[in-house]
């Protein structure tokens, strides 16, 4: 499906803000779909930081990952036991992702079988208050059954 179609005044109101579509969201009550915009620059709003911060740490596990690097260097096994429910593959992507935003450090040891650590960068364990503070709003405002090794307990 192609994007809306502005119209000429609209497109010159919004011409300067440099901003990339991500993926359309489609309402099916109302057959209409909805551009996800993503801001290449911080300038557009207040908000942006925070917006900015959420692609840093976003998707489903990235979070996760962090809480559970924060109690230490952990080996890929080690983090998959504690994160039963995600793929090898999905994993394997949220990790380097976050060695790509400079957040986690992986540290291969020349052995056989390789030896293959993860643990938080300086810049990573700046998120240690951030992720808290969510695990601490979730703890007060859902419902879900913890379990103690399956959980971010």
């Amino acid at each position: 499906m192609s994007a809306p179609v502005l119209s000429k005044e609209q497109g010159e109101r919004y011409a300067g803000f440099e901003q990339e579509r991500t993926f359309n969201a489609h309402s099916v009550g109302n057959d209409t779909v909805m551009t996800r915009i993503r801001h290449k620059s911080l300038e557009c709003s207040p908000g942006c930081a925070v917006e900015a911060t959420l692609q840093l740490i976003d998707g489903k596990w990235k979070g996760v990952i962090l809480y559970h690097l924060f109690q230490g260097t952990l080996r890929f096994n080690e983090i998959r036991k504690r994160l039963p429910n995600i793929t090898q593959r999905m994993l394997t992507t949220q990790l380097r992702e976050l060695e790509r935003g400079g957040f986690v450090l992986r540290t291969v040891y020349p052995e056989v079988p390789p030896k293959v650590e993860y643990s938080l960068t300086p810049r990573g364990r700046t998120l240690e208050p951030v992720i808290m503070a969510l695990k601490k709003w979730g703890d007060e405002h859902t419902q879900f059954q913890h379990k103690h090794d399956v959980c971010a307990d």
